[in-house]
């Protein structure tokens, strides 16, 4: 059996635009959702808005990087990790924190920060660990992709849809209304669509190498939602704010991430299926946690 390294996830053109315009929906959905207001938080709870970005931002990548030298995984499972931990907040990051009786404001100012400042947040970070530890930099060489090309598409895969939702949202209000529902169930159909249409056509790639890639996505997932919880209480921030941290430090855009990985790693198998599991599987431990938290005694 081919290693992770050498094998490809085949998406087929379809199925990338399918992926492309899923992206483009959802981050058109959070654009448009986006208010003045919500970065009021900025203003009454600077702090926690700090932390926050600092723990998704800084903190989580570091610590992946950190977990890949302990691990020493192959270079594609350790460039899909690298990957997953560059991208922004998830967009279902925020209900969830609603479930997991968080501090919903501050939750959607950490996510628009970290959604605006993706383009450039997101090559940074993993072009620098990337560049860092040796089988993906031999790997990063191999493919010839350098920081400032995937920063220039980074920007055009993230700005157009958000500027053009901010646009439409201050322009054209009731419009935005309107379609706002629709086009959030649209682009989570669309990603269903995606992600059952990928399976089948590489069913036996699945099969074969989810038990290599399980372990370490429940690792690094349950590091990013510990540490975005511990890391808040060192600063005596208050439970609901820790609790909106911790869901926002651990689930991810990684939709953002695979379409990163079919376009520009040619599907790379040990990347793809860490950033396809990681999608699947930061939604369950994230509602697991959030149920939990609804259901504990201590708030």
């Amino acid at each position: 059996m081919p290693s992770l390294d050498q094998v490809q996830i085949n998406a087929g053109s379809d199925g990338l635009i399918i992926l492309k315009i899923c992206l483009a929906f959802i981050l058109f959905s959070l654009a448009i959702d986006i208010k003045k207001e919500d970065f009021k938080t900025l203003y009454t709870n600077p702090k926690s808005v700090i932390i926050g970005c600092v723990s998704q931002i800084i903190v989580l990548p570091l610590i992946t990087f950190l977990l890949i030298l302990a691990v020493k995984p192959p270079a594609s499972v350790a460039m899909g990790m690298m990957m997953v931990a560059a991208c922004p907040c998830g967009n279902m990051s925020t209900y969830v924190s609603y479930l997991a009786k968080g501090f919903i404001p501050l939750s959607i100012t950490i996510t628009a920060i970290s959604t605006l400042s993706a383009s450039v947040t997101t090559p940074f970070n993993f072009y620098l660990y990337a560049s860092h530890y040796a089988p993906t930099q031999t790997l990063l060489q191999e493919i010839h992709i350098s920081f400032w090309y995937l920063l220039g598409s980074i920007l055009l895969l993230l700005v157009l849809p958000l500027l053009s939702g901010i646009l439409l949202k201050q322009y054209l209000p009731a419009f935005i209304n309107k379609i706002n529902k629709p086009v959030k169930i649209l682009a989570l159909l669309f990603f269903i669509v995606f992600l059952i249409g990928a399976f089948i056509a590489n069913r036996k790639v699945f099969i074969d190498y989810l038990p290599q890639i399980f372990g370490i996505v429940f690792i690094q997932n349950a590091l990013a939602f510990l540490i975005g919880y511990l890391f808040p209480r060192l600063f005596k921030l208050p439970e609901t704010h820790c609790r909106s941290i911790s869901i926002e430090t651990g689930i991810h855009n990684s939709g953002l991430g695979l379409i990163l990985v079919m376009t520009f790693f040619k599907g790379n198998g040990g990347m793809a299926l860490i950033a396809a599991w990681w999608g699947i599987w930061h939604i369950v431990a994230g509602m697991s946690l959030a149920y939990f938290w609804n259901k504990s005694r201590r708030f």
